[in-house]
């Protein structure tokens, strides 16, 4: 075969379909009302439904708990980063949840609870409980086959024309900082269920990188 054949046909190819794999993209979300994806509504479903059953299994106030998982990140609505948007966040919802009639003790409650939610990992527990749980569920989300999916479809926007062996690399990467994850849960059950999200992790990577090792096309 000629020399750099492969490379000249790896780029027929690339340039040949990514044109249409862009236009495919942009047609799909124009001729939709709902966005291709809304990564912080499902995200917050999420920590939703993992704090409701760790506050029951703890005994947390689970008035207080759920409210404050629904506006967690009502600050940053889209998938970036927003500073301090757990100070921001707590204040946008005081306003919502006293237009709503909720008592002005809960309230301060749920805003405590959202304040302390922010960071990946902790050096020592915070409190009061309600706080613990929401922390826990938060970066449970961020874990296991969940926060995988999390992170493959929303590399679409934060890493355009990726590939899977690029993610590869990254979620290997990523097992370092997941571990300091599961070391800095606040509860026991909060902990077992993102040590098994850890593990699923590690697994998925782990045949991940060997299936692109099959195709030859790890790095």
């Amino acid at each position: 075969m000629k020399e750099d054949l492969e490379a000249e046909l790896e780029e027929i190819v690339r340039v040949g379909s990514e044109k249409a794999a862009k236009e495919e993209w942009s047609t799909t979300q124009s001729n939709h009302d709902a966005a291709l994806y809304n990564y912080r509504f499902d995200h917050v479903r999420q920590v939703v439904n993992v704090s409701k059953n760790l506050a029951r299994e703890l005994g947390a106030d689970e008035e207080v708990v759920v409210l404050a998982a629904w506006l967690h990140d009502i600050a940053k609505p889209g998938m970036g980063s927003v500073k301090e948007h757990g100070d921001a966040g707590a204040e946008m919802a005081r306003e919502i949840l006293l237009e709503k009639s909720i008592s002005q003790d809960v309230v301060e409650r749920v805003c405590d609870v959202i304040r302390k939610h922010v960071g990946l990992t902790l050096k020592e527990p915070i409190q009061p409980l309600e706080a613990q749980v929401l922390w826990d569920a938060d970066k449970i989300a961020k874990l296991g086959a969940v926060g995988l999916i999390h992170y493959l479809v929303n590399g679409i926007k934060i890493n355009p024309g990726f590939l899977l062996d690029e993610v590869s690399v990254q979620v290997n990467d990523f097992l370092l900082l997941a571990e300091r994850i599961v070391a800095s849960m606040n509860t026991k059950p909060g902990r077992a269920i993102a040590q098994e999200r850890f593990d699923t992790l590690k697994y998925i990577a782990s045949a991940l990188e060997s299936e692109l090792k099959l195709t030859g096309t790890s790095r």
